[in-house]
């Protein structure tokens, strides 16, 4: 028999139980209203890399704003937008999604690879430098950071150590067209055509299709007083890239006018 003064004690136990279940099954339905936001977050970031990957750069912007408002800090959605908005030469915006990346995840080492080359690109030469230090230090294996900031020190006139950044590069990524490219300019601007000249014509044989390449063995080939050659090189840089026929011709004067001078 339960007396009147246990009847309030046990109503209240009772009370307490129901209030756990109540707090326990909306813990649960929270957690499972997340679990589908991220479900839902990580479905349109695939799709949106699916666009990425076949050109399709407004479509794959949209699938990232997308996951972006089902999970406002998924650094990956952030990064992949970023590399969209640049492809689109959107390069503060690209930025500005790098550096969200960053903040929700300080170890993506190639965000920080990649707003470096963006900062190359506005020009920060320091602001690049110091994100692909950043980027190596996190992550030492990445070719392209190597190879970015290869570019930066070429333009800071740090000639040995970017060609140290693009041998690193090649290292890491023997078949980096660009990094041979780059390698190529080195040597030419420290006056060893002969070098310069075989890493043109390694980046050529990894890509056939590279108009740099071509430009670059041309002018090598010019200073070589290798003539014939030389314009077989412009000729094929312009047939590649007909827009580039007034600054091509520029470089080429330049170089002509360097060599008339020389006593």
């Amino acid at each position: 028999m339960i007396s009147g003064r246990t009847l309030p004690a046990l109503l209240i136990l009772q009370t307490a139980l129901l209030l756990l279940i109540t707090l326990l099954v909306l813990a649960a339905s929270s957690a499972q209203a997340q679990t589908s936001r991220a479900d839902t977050a990580a479905s349109y970031l695939e799709r949106g890399n699916a666009w990425y990957a076949k050109g399709e750069l407004e479509k794959a912007l949209a699938d990232y704003d997308l996951a972006l408002s089902f999970d406002p800090r998924h650094a990956a959605a952030y990064f992949n937008r970023g590399n969209a908005r640049r492809d689109k030469g959107e390069l503060d915006r690209a930025i500005a999604d790098y550096t969200k990346a960053i903040e929700f995840n300080p170890r993506l080492a190639e965000a920080y690879s990649n707003r470096g080359a963006a900062l190359y690109l506005k020009g920060d030469l320091d602001g690049a430098l110091a994100d692909l230090d950043a980027a190596i230090k996190l992550s030492p294996r990445i070719a392209t950071a190597y190879y970015n900031r290869g570019l930066v020190r070429q333009d800071k006139h740090d000639l040995a150590g970017a060609l140290a950044d693009f041998t690193q590069a090649i290292k890491l990524n023997s078949r980096m067209a660009e990094a041979y490219n780059g390698r190529g300019t080195i040597w030419e601007a420290k006056g060893d055509l002969d070098k310069a000249v075989a890493e043109f014509d390694q980046a050529i044989r990894l890509d056939p299709r590279y108009v740099g390449a071509y430009a670059n063995r041309g002018l090598a080939r010019l200073r070589q007083g290798q003539e014939a050659e030389a314009r077989k090189d412009f000729d094929q840089c312009l047939r590649l890239n007909p827009n580039l026929q007034t600054l091509l011709e520029q470089r080429v004067n330049e170089v002509r006018r360097r060599l008339a001078a020389k006593p």
